[in-house]
């Protein structure tokens, strides 16, 4: 198991729990757009967490910094949906 899978693991999870965190403040109308999205980060974190037990994924310290940036953009609410779209594109590449 990779140090650097485990990095962004780690940002994964970070990156959606600020999504859920924002999620849960905002208003009901955007709340409905956004939660198939939400749900699919979830999906796809939980989904890179089993792909600890798989050998050959291999992370580049590239792949960990673009969670990192993401996981910053997600801070900012506003970019809440735009994040999320990001988040579950890089995560879809790694499961």
């Amino acid at each position: 198991m990779s140090d650097n899978l485990n990095k962004l693991i780690a940002e994964a999870r970070l990156a959606y729990q600020n999504a859920e965190v924002a999620f849960q403040s905002a208003d009901i109308n955007q709340a409905a757009a956004l939660q198939p999205k939400v749900d699919e980060a979830r999906n796809l974190v939980e989904k890179l967490e089993a792909q600890q037990l798989k050998d050959g994924v291999v992370i580049t310290d590239a792949d960990v910094a673009k969670m990192k940036e993401l996981r910053d953009e997600i801070n900012d609410a506003a970019m809440l949906q735009q994040g999320l779209t990001k988040l579950i594109s890089i995560l879809v590449s790694f499961v």
